[in-house]
């Protein structure tokens, strides 16, 4: 993923009611005699990053990002859960061995060994602090960006670094959750639980608040691709929902998830920009002045919203916040990744459409913003 802060354990793909009540997330484990149909799951994502074009294997690479999707949803509810499980974790005295957990070895801790529900926030606990949350999620990403095959990109694939110690990490948390959700006294949130668990609502997909920590602004949108080409690309993610069957004669369904990338951090910047910047309202009502010979190359924005580009981004905002922008191009993706021909979707991406693409020009021309100051 492009521009994201490394380390950043923010919660990026549950609902603000999800957050509040992770254990909604272990309801994937209902009426299961054992987890073996979620490990299958994850292991088809290993499966797809070292094993060629073994997304074809499926109806549409749709397949794998909603397993993608599924895993990394139950990564964060078990990152949440061990926030409000602490007093599971055994405790020694100052002054003896140490100040860190009592947990047996990795050697210990085969899956028959997984019985109690101690012993299953012992290891969510081990595998989430030792390994890191924030590093199991971009490793699963990598996994599925990899085994989309690219190439719309150059990049160092590290997956002979971590495969093997991820997929055990992975693993071992889907047992524990899966142990987890037996037990229906665990599932209770308290007052103090709640405490905990409002620390990380503002981050939920359905708030207006971005889906990564940023290292990068409104201003490093062309770090990686040029503005012409990221018109040129959102226009044909437009087109691509009304074609069936697309992924049956053509490959390479990883740039899809690279794009959409980049088109989430152009709207999500914009959106955090507005937010934060002091005095954007006013700052909005001011005219730019634009030089004549650059304003005719500008050829999406209206004579009107040349003259006040931020009047035209905070209206836009208004008319859909940033939660519902987002939703758009979450399933604007997906239909593009599916096969599938969705009316109601297209014409929901063509209003996203000419909002990215409006924007993309907008941060062509930021050199020409007045100085409100």
């Amino acid at each position: 993923m492009n521009h994201i802060i490394y380390g950043d354990n923010r919660i990026s793909y549950l609902t603000k009611e999800e957050i509040l009540n992770p254990f909604l997330i272990l309801n994937i484990f209902n009426g299961k005699a054992s987890d073996d149909d979620i490990q299958e799951v994850c292991w088809t994502l290993f499966s797809s990053a070292i094993r060629p074009a073994y997304w074809m294997k499926f109806e549409s690479p749709l397949y794998l990002y909603e397993c993608f999707k599924e895993i990394v949803r139950l990564i964060e509810a078990g990152y949440l859960i061990m926030q409000i499980r602490p007093n599971y974790v055994q405790k020694v005295k100052f002054g003896s061995s140490g100040l860190h957990p009592t947990i047996r070895g990795d050697d210990e801790f085969t899956e028959a060994l997984i019985e109690s529900r101690q012993e299953a926030f012992k290891l969510l606990t081990k595998v989430n602090s030792q390994n890191g949350f924030y590093r199991i999620k971009l490793d699963l990403y990598d996994l599925l960006f990899e085994g989309l095959e690219p190439d719309c990109v150059d990049y160092y694939s590290s997956l002979h670094e971590f495969i093997y110690d991820t997929y055990q990490d992975i693993s071992k948390i889907i047992r524990s959750l899966f142990v987890l959700s037996s037990s229906d006294t665990e599932r209770y949130i308290s007052e103090c639980d709640m405490k905990i668990l409002e620390q990380y609502v503002g981050f939920g997909i359905d708030t207006d608040s971005s889906t990564f920590g940023y290292s990068d602004t409104i201003y490093d949108i062309f770090e990686n691709e040029r503005a012409k080409d990221l018109i040129s690309i959102a226009d044909q993610a437009r087109i691509l929902i009304g074609e069936s069957n697309y992924w049956q004669t053509h490959g390479n369904p990883g740039n899809v998830l690279y794009y959409f990338h980049e088109f989430l951090f152009i709207i999500e910047s914009f959106h955090e920009y507005i937010t934060d910047t002091p005095g954007m309202s006013e700052l909005a009502k001011m005219r730019w002045q634009i030089p004549a010979d650059r304003l005719e190359t500008i050829h999406n924005l209206s004579g009107k919203q040349k003259k006040r580009p931020f009047k035209y981004v905070l209206k836009g905002f208004r008319k859909k916040p940033l939660s519902e922008w987002r939703s758009i191009l979450e399933n604007w993706k997906q239909a593009v990744l599916s096969n599938h021909t969705d009316s109601k979707i297209l014409n929901e991406a063509r209003e996203a459409y000419e909002f990215i693409v409006k924007l993309i020009e907008i941060a062509t021309i930021l050199e020409y913003q007045p100085d409100f100051n």
